[in-house]
């Protein structure tokens, strides 16, 4: 028989075993679902913040190596090379002057002088890379008189040579002839000591060498202020990298003991 409800309307029928389990396998599917959608979610933050991170690291680290460049183009130029024949000039310079020139040569004035082979090559070895360079060059090897000669080498370095990096060469090789000339000359000359200081100090002031330059100005402020932070995304990126690899490692890890 059928069984009635007190107010007459039959009575509900009794749940069968699946319908009593549906609930429970519907709240097992979504508590499966919520962490998928939150490691979802987390991905897509991970991804914003790498795109960020990378955005920033590249446009900051962009202006901050085209400052840097633009400096360095002024202030920090690379020594350039030089013909091999300068090398030799400062062998044969470095011996004192015993004798006198016999190897006539043209000044800038146009005046001739007479040289010495050791000389007289260093000349022809600068005429390879500029004519007024030479002229000049010959102009101060003539000078006998230590203190004389020794300022007209530090003059044919630091006037006689143009600052545009067109002239590099020429003004690398000017140097490094001229030092070998003062390191001929007796150094109890005070005018010896006080030329070589400066040669070296232009020197350093024009090239990126180990010495300082008095001269030289700061670095941008704008080098420092884009690099830096560039530099710290780099470091947030790598720190995101590495973070990635462990939880990759981990989760390989657990399920290799499952």
């Amino acid at each position: 028989m059928s069984s009635r409800e007190p107010s007459g309307e039959p009575a509900p029928a009794p749940e069968t075993g699946e319908e009593r389990a549906a609930p429970s396998e519907s709240a097992s599917a979504g508590e499966r679902a919520a962490p998928k959608a939150r490691a979802s979610a987390g991905e897509r933050a991970g991804a914003r913040r790498v795109a960020v991170l990378l955005a920033l690291a590249l446009s900051l680290g962009a202006i901050a190596g085209v400052a840097y460049q633009r400096y360095a183009a002024v202030h920090l130029r690379a020594l350039p090379r030089v013909p091999g024949c300068v090398r030799g000039a400062r062998v044969a310079l470095r011996k004192p002057v015993a004798v006198s020139g016999t190897e006539p040569r043209q000044t800038a004035s146009g005046e001739t002088v007479y040289l010495t082979p050791g000389e007289d090559r260093a000349v022809a070895c600068a005429l390879q890379l500029d004519e007024a360079l030479a002229r000049h060059l010959a102009g101060a090897l003539a000078e006998q008189a230590p203190a004389q000669r020794a300022a007209r080498l530090v003059e044919l370095v630091r006037d006689r040579v143009p600052a545009d990096p067109a002239y590099d060469r020429a003004a690398s090789a000017a140097y490094m002839m001229a030092s070998a000339v003062l390191r001929g000359l007796p150094d109890d000359v005070a005018e010896v000591r006080v030329a070589a200081e400066e040669l070296e100090r232009h020197h350093a002031c024009r090239f990126d060498t180990r010495r300082p330059c008095p001269t030289r100005p700061p670095m941008p402020a704008l080098v420092w202020l884009t690099g830096a932070p560039a530099a710290l995304s780099l470091l947030g990126l790598l720190w995101i990298g590495l973070a990635a690899s462990a939880a990759r490692t981990r989760r390989w890890r657990a399920r290799r003991s499952r």
